[in-house]
């Protein structure tokens, strides 16, 4: 039968090798998820103790592996065998390598030859080592917390009163204003997006982003000039954004 290819997992965390390679050795118990990756639970404790990895809860004690090559901050090799004696032991190494002052931590895992069933061991790690290196990866690049509160608005803009049928709106003295608007919006941060629509010669939306208290109504219609002077003429639409690229707004009731 052939072996099952070996797992390799990678992630950069942002702290140097040295830093790295400690929390995963010398402070391996701040950070792994115990209460699921663990034999006694979450209540147990886990530390290397010389050259082996020890779980302990109350007076229960269990050898997770026991180290076959050690060289800080640059390696660790292990023979890895939680909840099983040494003869179930498949091998796993880890790799710290510096990228311009971060640390590429890179893991192998392999031996599966060794277990009663290859496949499923293999099939249980592949799941469990992106859980386990993320718990240890947040330690050193805490989440980011998501964005302040804010309301999301389609400014939809059309010609207005003061452009006589047949003027080009480009060519009106006063668009010019309307360009100064957006300058401000960018300056405040509060433009997402702006442009003509495509389809409507004369139309375009601008996208804002703000928080809840601003006056949207006074600000389309009064700081921009060209609104106030019958230029264009606005319409305002509040945008219950759900989701976006990089986070997930909770829907409104």
């Amino acid at each position: 039968m052939t072996e099952p290819a070996p797992i390799r997992r990678e992630v950069v965390v942002a702290a140097p090798p040295a830093t790295a390679f400690a929390l995963f050795t010398a402070h391996i118990g701040s950070w792994w998820p115990l209460a699921s990756h663990s034999v006694f639970g979450a209540d147990a404790t886990v530390a290397f103790e010389g050259d082996q990895l020890v779980e302990r809860s109350g007076n229960q004690r269990t050898v997770w592996a026991e180290v076959i090559e050690l060289d800080p901050p640059r390696s660790l090799r292990l023979s890895w065998h939680p909840g099983h004696d040494a003869s179930r032991a498949t091998e796993l190494s880890v790799r710290f390598t510096d990228r311009d002052g971060s640390t590429v931590v890179s893991l192998e895992h392999l031996g599966w030859q060794r277990l009663a069933d290859p496949q499923g061991a293999r099939a249980e790690y592949e799941l469990g080592w992106p859980l386990v290196l993320g718990a240890f990866q947040q330690q050193l690049d805490p989440p980011v917390p998501p964005p302040a509160a804010t309301d999301w608005y389609v400014l939809l803009h059309q010609p207005g009163p003061a452009v006589a049928p047949g003027q080009s709106l480009s060519e009106h003295p006063d668009l010019i204003e309307h360009l100064a608007f957006l300058q401000r919006l960018d300056e405040q941060g509060l433009l997402v997006a702006a442009g003509p629509l495509a389809d409507k010669i004369g139309s375009g939306m601008t996208v804002i982003r703000a928080a809840p208290d601003l006056d949207i109504q006074r600000l389309a219609t009064e700081d921009d000039l060209s609104v106030a002077r019958g230029v264009l003429s606005v319409q305002v639409a509040p945008w219950l954004v759900q989701v976006t690229g990089d986070w997930i707004v909770q829907a409104r009731g």
